[in-house]
């Protein structure tokens, strides 16, 4: 059977541009080291979830070479959009351009990966902060973080319902359900948000997510299971930059 798998916040930089050895040396040539782990564990027919910060290019054209580098991993991916993919074009059909085969970028959107089993549905949205970060120097106020954060509720319900019109369309009762987020959908410290009863009513099992690293994440990292959800952090650095894996399906 299809494996599903996870490994999140790529930040290729695969010209050389921005290396990411400046965060520290477990970081060098982390391109080389996630390739290798991926092909010894990740097979053809499986799937891979990578919420945000995919490439450190700030323009289209200037990923082609970090589309390369996932082209090269022969299954299935899907995406959503990180606070650093400024390189991210503004229409589905730029992105479509851009992406390898067999990969699929989520905005207001949602996919179908079919298996022998019953198959996986993918939606998902980037999220956002709960606060502003103010010891960062964030200088927006609540009244605007929570303007973002409707926004994206509203682009969540968009992605569920496209996926509920892809089972309609195909006379497909729910099978596994998965979601995507870049930021954490739950702020440190609680185990709900304003996001977790749409996680829930849409019927996932799995919300996956990146954006954090470093060693001191620990309470903005939500980790566990809350009302039949099981929220994991994915980035690259926290799961040794190697692919996680989630479940058969």
């Amino acid at each position: 059977m299809p494996t599903l798998w996870a490994l999140s916040d790529l930040h290729l930089s695969t010209s050389g541009s921005k290396p990411m050895d400046v965060f520290g040396d477990h970081w060098d040539h982390h391109d080389v080291q996630m390739a290798r782990n991926w092909d010894a564990t990740v097979g053809p027919d499986d799937v891979v979830l990578t919420p945000g910060d995919f490439s450190w290019a700030m323009k289209a054209a200037e990923a082609a070479s970090d589309f390369a580098w996932l082209g090269q991993r022969p299954d299935c991916k899907a995406l959503v959009k990180g606070n650093h993919d400024y390189w991210s074009p503004s229409s589905h059909a730029k992105m479509s351009l851009l992406l390898p085969p067999r990969t699929f970028a989520l905005k207001k959107t949602a996919c179908h990966i079919p298996s022998p089993a019953g198959g996986l549905g993918i939606f998902g949205v980037r999220g956002g902060d709960f606060a502003p970060l103010t010891r960062y120097g964030d200088k927006r106020t609540h009244e605007e973080v929570q303007t973002w954060l409707s926004r994206e509720e509203e682009e969540l319900k968009a992605s569920i319902a496209a996926l509920d019109a892809l089972d309609a369309a195909a006379h497909r009762p729910r099978g596994l359900r998965i979601c995507l987020f870049h930021y954490p959908p739950i702020a440190p410290g609680r185990t709900s948000s304003r996001f977790t009863p749409l996680i829930e009513a849409a019927g996932a099992t799995w919300c996956i997510y990146g954006h954090l690293h470093g060693k001191e994440v620990s309470a903005a990292k939500v980790e566990g299971t809350y009302n039949g959800v099981t929220y994991r952090c994915t980035s690259c650095d926290q799961v040794n930059f190697t692919p996680l894996r989630l479940a058969e399906f």
